[in-house]
């Protein structure tokens, strides 16, 4: 299952994705955290966190701008994720996506992804398609 984060949290200290982004800037207007919590254990098993935009961030520099001022968003931002358990990052990519296409079809869930074989292959074999390389990051589209 899926639990918002709606505080930040020293659990977002371990983000090794990303970690140069406060814990504060990941938990406010536009901004969510979500956990993936085991249902068998009810641990934590994967971190996802996402930003509703009105365009596609092709880095960490331009990843919060005009947030704050845009009143109706185009795109969920998928700007970083880490598992603590195998196959729990896709569950919760999977589930992610489910929970904005039913918020609204209109949306779409792109990611801003570091340039590594990892990242690539994680999204490719979850579904996503290449929708631009940047100079610092991938977008894929879910």
């Amino acid at each position: 299952m899926i639990v918002p984060l709606l505080d930040p949290a020293p659990i977002l200290l371990d983000d090794p994705v990303r970690p140069s982004i406060p814990p504060e800037m990941r938990v406010r207007k536009r901004a969510s955290t979500f956990l993936y919590i085991d249902d068998q254990d009810l641990t934590v098993g994967a971190v996802i966190c996402t930003l509703c935009s009105k365009f596609i961030p092709t880095s960490e520099k331009n990843l919060f701008d005009l947030t704050e001022n845009s009143f109706e968003e185009d795109y969920i931002v998928l700007y970083s994720i880490w598992s603590y358990k195998k196959g729990a990052g896709r569950k919760l990519v999977m589930e992610i996506n489910d929970y904005y296409k039913n918020i609204s079809q209109q949306l779409r869930i792109v990611t801003m992804s570091p340039k590594t074989t990892m990242a690539r292959d994680f999204h490719l074999r979850n579904g996503a398609k290449v929708l631009q390389e940047n100079e610092e990051t991938v977008n894929y589209e879910y």
